[in-house]
């Protein structure tokens, strides 16, 4: 994979790409294991659906606003509710929408039913096992106030998943976030490099 970070071309990478990226940017910018771990599913899921989840990731992961929850938190804590005791309603101002969107998905899994997000002005059905069914203008940054619900009337049919497993990212974002995954990476020092390589005869 080549990539020129001065220049905000595209660039193409595969999901195991985005995931590991994913996981090691979230932990630069100081969330715990779990939490990269499932902004790294979460990543994923955005990128087969053809959204923006390098954007996404990159707002979730600044400090929210006054009066805005994180979407990766709120998410975790809906999608963890939600295999108890149902998909619930809620309605709250979160700092990433899009970033809301995976664990909704997960809800609509775990729970059978077809989940609704409003997001200003956009609207998103996600049905079990399907690709999202997006109506609106698409745009989903935030903060805005989200609103999730049940969607037991609306039947219209959810598109199928793509059958590509790549995603695509801005070079700027990309080095946005190579940036955050370098906080996370333990510098060299003069013992480790000491301790490269072999150490000795290993002729038995």
């Amino acid at each position: 994979m080549k990539h020129d970070p001065r220049t905000d071309t595209a660039l193409d990478l595969s999901l195991s790409e985005i995931s590991a990226l994913t996981t090691r940017a979230t932990r630069g910018a100081g969330r715990t294991w779990g939490e990269a771990e499932e902004a790294a599913e979460a990543a994923c899921w955005l990128a087969r659906a053809g959204l923006d989840w390098a954007g996404a990731l990159l707002e979730v992961l600044q400090p929210p606003e006054a009066g805005a929850d994180c979407a990766l938190r709120t998410g975790i804590a809906l999608a963890d509710a939600a295999a108890l005791s149902g998909p619930p309603k809620a309605q709250r101002t979160i700092n990433s929408p899009c970033f809301l969107l995976p664990f909704a998905a997960r809800m609509a899994d775990q729970t059978g039913q077809r989940i609704r997000v409003t997001a200003a002005e956009t609207q998103i059905v996600l049905a079990p096992g399907a690709c999202p069914l997006m109506v609106g203008p698409g745009r989903m940054s935030g903060p805005a106030l989200v609103a999730l619900a049940p969607d037991q009337q609306d039947q219209s049919p959810c598109p199928d998943w793509p059958q590509t497993h790549r995603g695509m990212v801005l070079a700027t974002e990309y080095a946005r976030l190579t940036q955050l995954m370098m906080a996370f990476t333990v510098p060299t020092s003069a013992h480790s490099r000491a301790g490269a390589g072999a150490q000795g005869d290993d002729n038995d």
